[in-house]
């Protein structure tokens, strides 16, 4: 539901981004407790000599990395969720990426090397979207959705889909095989 592009200028490993997927896939469940299926993130190499980045409306031809997410939003959702929600993904990425987690006594901009830092993080709301074949819940509707949906996850699991079968045991999981 949430779909995450992670831009870097910073060559990142096949460990690392396996690594930050997980970390922003972990953080969004925690928040807002979403089926992990539901959680995209997309990984888009920059490359600054192609003069594509500007910051202040001037040319950055050195580094850019940076996390935009589109996210559902509702009443329940605070500014405050979301801004832990980026905070984590900031830690997450000094983590994996940077010298280690951020010194939480200093700016990142004074700890991390230059070429690693992270410039941005932007969460903006969705309006609509469909995924896997269906339309999205609305925020904190989840569990109904679910239950009316559960038919054709069934089905799709059943038929070896490998999204569906983790989603299906984490239904079981969080209902304790109630409503599965």
């Amino acid at each position: 539901m949430p779909y995450y592009e992670v831009s870097h200028s910073y060559p990142l490993t096949g460990a690392q981004k396996q690594d930050l997927a997980r970390a922003l896939t972990h953080s969004h469940i925690k928040a807002f407790n979403t089926p992990s299926m539901f959680v995209n993130v997309r990984f888009i190499k920059e490359d600054p000599s192609q003069e594509n980045i500007f910051v202040g409306g001037e040319l950055e031809n050195k580094t850019y990395n940076g996390i935009v997410g589109y996210v559902r939003t509702s009443a329940a959702r605070t500014k405050a969720d979301f801004d832990r929600l980026a905070a984590e993904f900031e830690e997450a990425w000094y983590a994996v990426v940077g010298s280690g987690t951020a010194d939480k006594g200093k700016h990142p901009y004074l700890t991390q090397d230059a070429e690693v830092r992270l410039h941005v993080i932007g969460l903006l709301p969705i309006v609509t979207a469909r995924e896997a074949g269906f339309d999205i819940p609305v925020a904190g509707e989840e569990a109904p959705w679910v239950r009316e949906k559960l038919p054709a996850f069934k089905e799709l699991a059943e038929d070896g889909h490998p999204g569906f079968v983790k989603l299906l045991s984490e239904v079981k999981a969080v209902t304790g095989g109630a409503s599965v």
